[in-house]
């Protein structure tokens, strides 16, 4: 009988191999994930890609690893509204959704949260930071940035310390992220700083018209203005501000360092942000280079905080080799995973362990300037 030569035997192999990775590829495991936003905004999108690069990032450690698992995203599109936001978690229920990167605001993730924990789907809150969604008994929501317990602390500390504010003035609106905000900062700023005159004004989660609020801060004489209401209503904000003629230091916060402001500096407007020091996060620059080459455009913040929250949520996936919410829940609650704002984990409630921030000046463009909690300058890296 003829030996085979070495060709067939190759060839052999070959098709061997061929059909072993046939079969494996025929038993692999889709498991969806869902986004939730109001996705007509720019800046909704910035966060929907970022979550997209964690989602490849975590498909491409599954194969590695040679785990039958891949995750895919299923976004959807909440308007802004909280009975959007409750039926697409219902909706959720029927497609059988793994987890959720959001819900995006407090106001959605406050009204789903029981339809959520009842349905064992694991939230990942990267932008609800309602500090009242993670206090309520439930095991199904987390949170990858800090939440208004400790910015509020943090803010309160900038406006009465770091901008020596002896007059602060107050613009919220009428959303439960910047209610309770608001809410702890003028309650902080009232315990540790007792002779600060506070003053404040709700003004309508959609408007874009603050001479009235402005007006109320310079009856106020304010020397320090913290508004608290929603990014997209920042830049109305600082053009009111500037029309003014008002001369008082500003505090922003949510996002605002996104804002594409002129080239001159404006050293009067400040922003505290969830982050740490760039430098002691390399995985950053990374990211950042993959985002622009995927997208053709720069990260925002919020890619970052998304491209967090899925990638924990990818992990804790892998980890447990299943799609079942409650299992993944109960490794989230265990995970310590690298993130791009330090090492990711989880109080006991689901809120953020140790969250960081950073306060930003611009002068001519973002600088920071001084990081919270104090001393947290130099601190264990990301990864």
């Amino acid at each position: 009988m003829r030996r085979p030569d070495s060709m067939t035997i190759l060839a052999i192999s070959l098709l061997l191999c061929s059909l072993a990775a046939s079969a494996w590829s025929e038993n692999l495991t889709t498991i969806t994930l869902g986004f939730t936003g109001r996705l007509s905004e720019p800046i909704t999108q910035s966060a929907l890609q970022g979550a997209q690069l964690a989602i490849d990032d975590a498909n491409a450690m599954a194969i590695r690893r040679r785990s039958p698992l891949r995750l895919q995203l299923l976004p959807q599109d909440d308007h802004g509204n909280e009975n959007f936001a409750i039926n697409i978690a219902r909706y959720y229920i029927k497609e059988n959704v793994a987890g959720v990167v959001g819900p995006w605001s407090s106001d959605a993730a406050l009204a789903t949260a029981a339809i959520y924990e009842n349905a064992g789907i694991p939230q990942i809150g990267f932008t609800a930071t309602s500090s009242q969604w993670t206090s309520m008994g439930h095991r199904m929501p987390f949170r990858v940035v800090g939440g208004t317990q400790e910015l509020s602390s943090a803010l309160a500390e900038v406006a009465g310390r770091s901008l020596a504010g002896q007059r602060v003035f107050v613009i919220q609106n009428d959303s439960a992220y910047s209610t309770a905000l608001a809410d702890a900062v003028m309650e902080r700023l009232a315990a540790t700083a007792p002779a600060i005159a506070l003053g404040r004004i709700q003004v309508a989660r959609r408007t874009t018209d603050f001479h009235v609020a402005m007006q109320a801060a310079m009856q106020h004489d304010a020397d320090v203005i913290v508004f608290l209401a929603l990014y997209p209503q920042a830049r109305a904000f600082i053009d009111a501000a500037r029309r003014s003629g008002s001369k008082a230091r500003i505090l922003l916060t949510g996002g605002a360092s996104n804002l594409e402001l002129a080239s001159q500096p404006e050293p009067r407007l400040h922003v505290l942000e969830f982050e740490i020091a760039r430098d002691y996060c390399p995985q950053w620059k990374k990211v950042a280079q993959a985002y622009r080459s995927r997208f053709d455009t720069a990260p925002t913040t919020y890619s970052f905080y998304a491209y967090d929250a899925a990638s924990v949520l990818g992990a804790a996936i892998l980890q447990t080799g299943s799609g079942d919410g409650r299992r993944i829940a109960v490794a989230l609650h265990q995970l310590r995973h690298p993130g791009l704002h330090g090492p990711i984990s989880f109080a006991p409630n689901g809120a953020r362990a140790n969250p960081r921030y950073t306060l930003f000046r611009h002068d001519g463009r973002w600088q920071p300037v001084e990081f919270f909690p104090a001393g947290s300058g130099r601190h264990e890296p990301c990864v």
